[in-house]
C-alpha cells in the first residue's frame, strides 16, 4: 500500500481530490464534495490563461523573470462558483517552492494573468481571478508565504496581481481531508468550506485511500511522482480506453462499419471529465486512444484511419465481431510499445512547469 505522505504529494491524487470535491454526490457517501456544497464548479482542466500584452505588464514580468516569453499558463483546474464573481485558477505542486525557484516564474505569470480573466475567456467586461495552489499541507504555509512574496513583487512592478491562496492536502483518522493554512486568503465561500479540515474522502478501515481516479495517469510528471504510482495509473487510464473500444464493439449490430472516434473513448475512459480537458496535449491523448486499438486489432479485422482520432472497423460477421472483442481483452495495457505512454512521451504534459 503506497504511503500517505507520498499519495498527499503525488499531482494526479491531488487533482483527482480536486475532482472528486467539484462532484455533485449525495450527502451519504464516502466522498464529501466540499467545494460543489459551497458552490463551485469545474469549468476546465488546464484550459489557456493568456497573459496581458500591455506594455507596463509585458515589461514588468520580463524584470521579475528574466524572460520575454508571453506564452499561456495551463492552469491544472479553472472553476467558477454560481455566485460569487471571483473565478478560481488552481495550481498543483508536490511540493512548495521559494521565490526563487524556477516554479515561481509560473506563478508570476499566473498572478498578472488571473487578475483579470476576460482576455482569456474573450469578453470585453472584467472578471477577477484567484490563484489558488494545491499541496501537501505539510508544504502549505511555506507556499502560502511565497504566493504573498510573489504578489507583492509583482505590486511593486505597479502591476497588479490576482489574490492568491493555498489549500493543503492531509490525512487524519477520518481520512483525507482539503484545508487552508489562512482560510481568509481564500475567496468568501472557499474560507467558509475551508475554515476547518473538510474530509473529502473518508476512512474505511486499513482500506487505500485512493478514490477512484477520474483521470489515473497524466504525461510529464516523472520526475515528481512516485514509479509505482505512475505505472499503476498509466495501465488503468490504458485499460479503460480499451474497454471502452470493447464496450463500443459489443454493442455494434453486424454486419455494419463502425465508427470509433477518440472522444468517445476518453470520455468514457474518464467518467466524462475528458469534456473538460482542455490542456494543450488534448489533441495528442485523442490521438493516442485511437493508436491503442488500432495497434490490438489491426492484424486481425479490417480498419481504416479517418484522421487522426477515428477509427473504420469492419464487423461483417458476428465472429469477426468476437475476435474484435478478444483482441482487445488479450492486450496488455502495460505493454511499453503499444500504451498511452509510448506514443505521449515526448508530447507536451498536462502539468506544464511554464
Amino acid at each position: 500500500m503506497t504511503s500517505e505522505t507520498t499519495l498527499l504529494s503525488d499531482q494526479v491524487f491531488q487533482l483527482n481530490a480536486f475532482l472528486w470535491a467539484l462532484e455533485d454526490l449525495p450527502a451519504s457517501g464516502k466522498i464529501r464534495p466540499a467545494l460543489r456544497d459551497a458552490g463551485y464548479f469545474l469549468m476546465a482542466v488546464g484550459r489557456r490563461l493568456l497573459v496581458p500584452a500591455d506594455f507596463p505588464v509585458v515589461d514588468a514580468l520580463e524584470r521579475l523573470t528574466g524572460s520575454a516569453d508571453r506564452s499561456p499558463c495551463h492552469p491544472d483546474l479553472w472553476l467558477k462558483h454560481s455566485e460569487h464573481p471571483a473565478q478560481v485558477v488552481a495550481e498543483l505542486k508536490a511540493q512548495g517552492f521559494s521565490a526563487d525557484s524556477t516554479n515561481s516564474r509560473q506563478a508570476l505569470k499566473l498572478l498578472v494573468s488571473a487578475f483579470d480573466l476576460a482576455i482569456s475567456l474573450g469578453e470585453s467586461t472584467e472578471h477577477r481571478g484567484h490563484v489558488v495552489y494545491g499541496t501537501a499541507s505539510t508544504d502549505a504555509t511555506e507556499l502560502a508565504t511565497t504566493l504573498k512574496q510573489l504578489a507583492d513583487d509583482v505590486r511593486a512592478e505597479g502591476v497588479p496581481s490576482a489574490p492568491t491562496a493555498v489549500v493543503g492536502l492531509s490525512v487524519d483518522e477520518e481520512g483525507v481531508a482539503l484545508s487552508s493554512p489562512e482560510p481568509s486568503d481564500l475567496p468568501g465561500p472557499a474560507a467558509e468550506a475551508l475554515v476547518t479540515p473538510s474530509i473529502v474522502f473518508h476512512r474505511d478501515g486499513k482500506n487505500d485511500l485512493t478514490p477512484l481516479y477520474f483521470i489515473p495517469w497524466i504525461p510529464g510528471i516523472d520526475d515528481t511522482q512516485d514509479p509505482a504510482l505512475r505505472a499503476d495509473g498509466l495501465r488503468e487510464l490504458t485499460a479503460r480506453v480499451l474497454t471502452e473500444a470493447q464496450r463500443h464493439v459489443g454493442r455494434a449490430e453486424v454486419p455494419r462499419t463502425l465508427s470509433l472516434h477518440s472522444d468517445d473513448l476518453l470520455r468514457g475512459a474518464t467518467f466524462g471529465m475528458f469534456d473538460r480537458w482542455r490542456d494543450r496535449d488534448r489533441s495528442q491523448f485523442t490521438k493516442t486512444a485511437i493508436d491503442i486499438v488500432q495497434k490490438a486489432i489491426k492484424s486481425h479485422v479490417d480498419v481504416r484511419r479517418e484522421g487522426a482520432h477515428r477509427l473504420e472497423v469492419d464487423l461483417p460477421s458476428s465472429a469477426t465481431k468476437d475476435k474484435v472483442i478478444k483482441r482487445l481483452d488479450r492486450a496488455d495495457p502495460a505493454d511499453p510499445t503499444k500504451n498511452l505512454d509510448a506514443a505521449t512521451r515526448e508530447h507536451p504534459r498536462l502539468f506544464d512547469d511554464f
